[in-house]
């Protein structure tokens, strides 16, 4: 039988959505789940990171530089991955699963202003530049009525605020990108910082670029800016600008046909602070747009796939001793991706799908001292949410208990119920224009919800120089939504956005142990997790409980630095962690020149387990009057060149189909970079 070769064209869309087409054609699930988990009292691990009692994870940017770096990057978010609970990804996945929830459970601003798609694509890189932020801190799991709507982590990148004495500055050049951060002040209570990063990626890396008859062309730039007064001794003002784009193009020779797509973020925000004895008031007012556009012709095919979401907000806040109010406005206009398709053979318009929302927040915080070892802390959130027709009222306490004595010994409970209303699905997990976002009131949506309790226990001993934390968690999910169409779906004259959506439950549990030596001149940490992400649906081509595509049962983490002396550094990672599930094909059949396939149970497959180490070399150069540090790094990404599965895709010849596995471009990838701090 012959095969109807324009519903083929479509089929190798572009070579990085290879993986969004094997997710979809294998029913790859990737719900998540957010959990409140444990917190850490105090432990410093290493010298990159920082725990506070209430287990946040503080990650000081200027210690980016002992870690190894990917391509002459060392990246907040992928790094983020190295800590217990947060899911090790594959080089072509740029989601944070955090836990075992979804990327799109999770909350990342920018000094509070959320920032919606947050890495370039494939997950190498996020769009922070590191050199422009003073830290980053990442909140696990939250009980407070002050913190987001969302089922999984808060991660907030924070900028400078104290004032620069001088003009400071550092920048790096490596092999596919540059960047920089000039600091300056402008007088005696303000000062303005503007960080830039543009990539070359095709200079250097052309020709690794190239899949049999296809070739890509991609970059990506961002740039930040930050302004900060200093308006008095007790009030301030910042005002924060991003800006970032990837651009992407594919020509499949054979094919003759062009993909070209581009992506990226714009956010801008001013926030007031006024500090005084035993008051806080704060508020912040923040604009911020996602946008996705992709286009693709061919012979007899033109499919365009535009979507967006942007939002305009408010948050107030004021603090009064041990309590805490707030209110929050936001509204949202989102833009879903309803492909438009144009060939001879078939035309679909997606109509004006457009949508609106509102969102009205009230919250509150107290915390009660027990006694000196106990800590009670309660919250309440209350949110009024309305998009189309559907008005929720949806209320999210939480509460935890806080034990901390005087030997070093610290543990915590809590209990947390929460709420999520914008939501992002797609056919891939690799941040490409295939990924879009969706508002609970429309498409048949509901808000998400998650009931989470979490304990943990910590203990430091040798003087500080080791620390030792545990920490358990369960999760109860529901309203959990998955996308299942594929690529071929867009050439149906039917194609329906709410019939592609499958509405389940989620199941989260897990536990893990990380041990860290805090002082000498090697520091870092061990970590291992343990834990299930579970799925379940009831529908016709989908009923039972599987696991989600994302899981990883069983993972072990390991970082290290080595300073010796004042010219050279060493740090290693290493990773180990189960392979991720996946739906393997059984037989492939053409039916009235359409291609079925016949699967096996819903992700009951696994792909080989995924290992890697990366190591990196510091030296650096003597200071002058006018260079604080300066070096070189030398960085070499999966050192054993371990050939790692990233997914399967259909592959075809002249009259057979086959399921294929796809591994990541290059196995090894060395690294050089210059970096100077001034």
């Amino acid at each position: 039988m012959l095969l109807n070769r324009k519903l083929l064209l479509i089929v190798p869309l572009l070579f990085l959505v290879r993986g969004a087409v094997a997710q979809k054609q294998s029913g790859d699930t990737e719900k998540s789940v957010s959990l409140d988990s444990i917190i850490v009292h105090g432990a410093t691990l290493g010298r990159q990171v920082r725990i506070t009692q209430r287990g946040t994870l503080l990650w000081d940017m200027g210690m980016m530089n002992d870690l190894p770096k990917i391509l002459g990057n060392a990246d907040p978010l992928h790094y983020a991955q190295m800590m217990p609970g947060v899911s090790t990804n594959g080089e072509y996945d740029a989601g944070l699963h955090i836990l075992g929830c979804e990327n799109s459970h999770n909350y990342i601003t920018i000094d509070g202003a959320p920032i919606y798609g947050a890495s370039h694509i494939l997950g190498l890189f996020s769009v922070f530049n590191a050199s422009h932020f003073k830290e980053m801190r990442l909140h696990k799991t939250y009980t407070g009525g002050a913190s987001p709507d969302a089922l999984g982590a808060e991660i907030e990148m924070r900028t400078f605020q104290s004032m620069p004495d001088s003009v400071k500055g550092e920048a790096a050049a490596g092999l596919i990108s540059s960047q920089g951060t000039i600091m300056t002040p402008l007088n005696s209570h303000s000062h303005l910082a503007v960080s830039l990063r543009a990539s070359y990626l095709n200079l250097l890396y052309g020709s690794f670029l190239k899949t049999g008859d296809s070739s890509l062309k991609y970059s990506f730039y961002d740039a930040n800016v930050t302004y900060h007064n200093h308006l008095n001794d007790r009030s301030s003002l910042t005002f924060n600008l991003y800006a970032g784009n990837d651009r992407s193009t594919m020509y499949m020779d054979g094919m003759h046909s062009w993909m070209k797509v581009k992506w990226g973020n714009v956010m801008t925000s001013l926030k007031w602070t006024h500090t005084a004895k035993d008051i806080t008031i704060s508020n912040n007012i923040y604009f911020t747009r996602f946008h996705n556009g992709g286009s693709m012709q061919m012979q007899s095919l033109d499919v365009d796939m535009p979507s967006s979401l942007a939002e305009l907000g408010n948050k107030f806040s004021i603090s009064l001793g041990s309590l805490t109010l707030g209110m929050e406005l936001s509204a949202f206009w989102i833009k879903p991706q309803i492909p438009k398709v144009t060939s001879s053979f078939v035309r679909t318009g997606s109509g004006d799908e457009d949508k609106t929302a509102r969102k009205l927040v009230v919250y509150a915080d107290y915390e009660l001292p027990l006694n000196e070892s106990l800590l009670l802390s309660t919250g309440i959130r209350g949110v009024l949410y309305n998009c189309d027709d559907k008005t929720y009222l949806l209320p999210s306490p939480g509460v935890s208990l806080l034990y901390r004595s005087r030997n070093n010994l610290s543990a915590a409970m809590s209990y947390s119920f929460r709420h999520q209303v914008l939501q992002q699905t797609g056919m891939s997990s690799i941040n490409t224009p295939l990924e879009f976002w969706l508002p609970c009131g429309a498409f048949g949506l509901r808000p998400q919800s998650s009931h989470t309790i979490a304990a943990s226990a910590s203990k430091s001993f040798g003087n500080g120089s080791y620390s030792v934390s545990v920490e358990l968690y369960n999760k109860w999910l529901r309203n959990q939504v998955e996308y299942s169409g594929t690529i071929y779906s867009f050439v149906t004259t039917e194609f329906s956005l709410a019939k592609m959506l499958r509405n389940g439950k989620g199941h989260n549990y897990g536990a893990s142990i990380i041990l860290t030596k805090n002082s000498g001149i090697l520091t870092g940490w061990v970590s291992y997790a343990l834990g299930r992400a579970l799925r379940s649906y009831s529908t016709e081509e989908l009923d039972g409980t599987f696991p989600s595509s994302h899981e990883r049962r069983h993972e072990l983490n390991a970082v290290a630095t080595l300073h010796l002396g004042n010219r050279w550094d060493l740090g290693f990672t290493l990773v180990y962690a189960s392979g991720t599930p996946f739906t393997a094909p059984l037989h492939y059949y053409i039916l009235e020149q359409r291609l079925m396939a016949e699967y096996a149970e819903h992700n009951s497959n696994h792909l080989r387990p995924y290992f890697r180490i990366d190591g990196s070399v510091n030296y650096h150069f003597n200071p002058t009057k006018h260079i604080r540090e300066h070096g070189l790094n030398l960085s070499i990404y999966n050192m054993t060149g371990r050939d790692n599965d990233l997914f399967y895709y259909m592959s075809w010849g002249d009259e057979d189909f086959y399921y294929k596995r796809m591994s990541f471009m290059l196995r090894v990838l060395p690294s050089v970079s210059y970096y100077i701090k001034f």
